[in-house]
């Protein structure tokens, strides 16, 4: 297999391509969720050849077992498939950050955007953030071409220093061949796990924004909603947790020390977890 296999490519008309691995600048999976949500009905057309990307010690494939028999391995996998809600091209990047040829990828996905007029790029991703689940999401946009911008996006102004994502890095090799890109940031409180639905709903909003199409995202939305709710919930019972969560904004900017006794992000988002496979199991048995 070579690094890129193209499957039966389409005809496409100045289709848009996304990006959203999951990996580094991922936190709690809030884009890779939202891309893979927007594709799960799509075409699979083209793959990379996973023995080339992936390191399979840092990309375990996942092993399902029932009494002792194997039922299944799923590998790492990173493919583009091909979607067209209310009638826009898309190629979506999805599936796991590769561990290596990042260089010779981003190469392969340059000549994908040129044979197939790519009107732009959009980027996805989610940070974790020292802030509070009750407040709204905010997403930060960064954009080759101010043009891109929605009317209501906000820019990330500041001048930051970070090891880079595959996809910025993909992204940044596009623009260079001549494509214009756009992406999108969502907070993440640090203590929350995955999925969380809220900053995934908000990425698919500027997602359908940059497509020029209406998703429903009534579904979506209403999740958000619920998680918001229990994650509420588990705070009123606990009022440790509930004082780290509602700090965090008065600790942001300043040298104070969290008290040694206060539960920590990891034991919140913890706890969380275990709070909705707990409700999951509940209303799968009801």
């Amino acid at each position: 297999m070579t690094l890129l296999s193209l499957h039966h490519p389409p005809a496409v008309e100045d289709p848009v391509l996304l990006l959203g691995l999951a990996g580094w600048g991922d936190a709690a999976a809030a884009a890779s969720d939202a891309v893979d949500w927007l594709t799960e009905s799509g075409l699979p057309i083209a793959t990379f050849d996973p023995d080339a990307i992936f390191d399979y010690r840092s990309n375990r494939p996942i092993l399902r077992s029932s009494a002792g028999e194997t039922l299944s391995i799923t590998w790492p996998r990173m493919q583009i498939v091909h979607i067209k809600p209310s009638g826009r091209d898309v190629f979506a990047l999805v599936g796991n950050e590769p561990d290596f040829r990042w260089a010779a990828i981003a190469e392969a996905l340059v000549d994908l955007a040129d044979r197939f007029g790519v009107s732009h790029v959009v980027t996805v991703g989610a940070v974790p953030t020292p802030i509070r689940h009750a407040m709204p999401i905010s997403v930060f946009g960064t954009a080759s071409d101010s043009r891109l911008l929605l009317p209501e996006d906000e820019m990330l102004m500041d001048d930051i220093v970070v090891p880079a994502s595959a996809g910025s890095v993909f992204r940044a090799a596009i623009e260079e061949a001549g494509v214009a890109s756009v992406g999108y940031w969502a907070q993440v409180p640090q203590y929350v796990g995955r999925p969380y639905q809220p900053a995934m709903h908000a990425l698919l909003v500027k997602i359908s924004g940059q497509l020029g199409v209406d998703l429903d995202l009534h579904v979506v939305e209403a999740e958000a909603y619920d998680q918001i709710a229990r994650l509420d919930e588990i705070l009123s019972k606990r009022s440790d947790a509930r004082d780290f969560v509602e700090g965090l904004e008065l600790r942001v900017g300043t040298t104070s020390k969290v008290p040694a006794d206060l539960p920590t992000a990891d034991e919140i988002a913890d706890e969380v977890s275990r709070f909705l496979e707990s409700a999951q199991e509940d209303e799968e048995g009801s």
